[in-house]
């Protein structure tokens, strides 16, 4: 017998003994690295998927999993397997499941994404009524960002990212979604500004600017620079929206995205500035893996948040 028989026969036998849930489970698992969390995006109990993740070990002759701080981290051998195992779903998913939309009455998961503060208080408010009032079974967990966001989009833990950095990879589908240009708030009836604020005060006055991690994530002190210009920064927050309240209540001047202001205006006495010098057009970004370009539930999503964004 030659060898290749001998390796489709092994195949055989191993598919015969396989199933396909344990690879749904095992995804899950790796996906959120916390077994709780997959049972809850799978809608089992956590006893069932432990089982079931007994199951896999046993068949694998691998632990897969082992256990950390928070959860579960994987294996080697688990690294190994969750591309080919992620390909194989999806092409299942695009193959047999419906084309129709979800039923959101009935339709259960849970949607892990990252998304900045300032798209959040533009996309979100409309989706969380949504869920409250027409979807009970799914739920979104938004999570902290940063710079290395791409590989929780590629390894599965993040469903989708909303960010103004994009992705420049052929497996993350990246999808421009609106314009963030800038203005200038500060306290209202500032003193140290008479009328429309001028370049020369602009730069004078001390500013609240995010910490220099977040602040790279943006091209605003890029274009300043280009244009020889330089801001005087006082005060560096962790949060956006440390900024709106610590603006109100001193002398500081910041600079934030326009649509985020405009969508917290009536909570803070602010007045609103033009930048005194022309900036490059920077904007917010979707990005999401190849492999849910076709589910039905993160098609829903998607679309769900770009239209509030365009509503906004």
């Amino acid at each position: 017998m030659l060898a290749r028989d001998i390796d489709s026969s092994a195949m055989a036998v191993n598919l015969k003994k396989l199933d396909l849930n344990l690879l749904v489970i095992f995804e899950a698992v790796y996906s959120t690295q916390n077994i709780s969390q997959a049972a809850t995006r799978l809608a089992m109990s956590q006893p069932a998927v432990s089982n079931s993740l007994a199951r896999l070990r046993e068949m694998l002759e691998d632990p897969l999993f082992v256990r950390a701080p928070g959860g579960v981290e994987p294996t080697v051998r688990a690294r190994e397997l969750i591309v080919p195992i992620r390909e194989a779903l999806g092409l299942i998913d695009r193959q047999i499941a419906p084309a129709g939309d979800i039923d959101l009455a009935t339709y259960k998961r849970n949607f892990r994404i990252i998304i900045s503060d300032n798209l959040e208080v533009l996309m979100m408010p409309a989706i969380a009524r949504t869920l409250a009032a027409d979807a009970p079974g799914i739920s979104i967990e938004c999570v902290q960002g940063d710079r290395n966001f791409a590989e929780e989009v590629r390894s599965g833990k993040i469903d989708l990212a909303c960010f103004p950095f994009p992705i420049d990879t052929t497996d993350i589908v990246t999808k421009a979604i609106c314009p963030l240009d800038v203005v200038v708030v500060s306290r209202r009836n500032h003193p140290g500004i008479n009328g429309v604020l001028d370049l020369e005060t602009f730069c004078r006055m001390p500013q609240i600017a995010l910490g220099r991690e977040l602040r790279g994530l943006t091209n605003i002190d890029k274009a300043l620079v280009a244009k020889g210009m330089e801001r005087r920064i006082a005060y560096m927050a962790a949060k956006l929206w440390s900024i709106p309240p610590l603006v109100e209540r001193t002398d500081l001047i910041g600079m934030l995205p326009r649509r985020f202001v405009e969508a917290i205006a009536d909570n803070y006495r602010l007045d609103i500035h033009e930048v005194p010098t022309g900036l490059e057009e920077q904007h917010a970004y979707m990005m999401w893996h190849t492999n849910s370009e076709h589910d039905a539930g993160h098609r829903w999503l998607r679309e769900s948040m770009l239209r509030a964004t365009l509503l906004n």
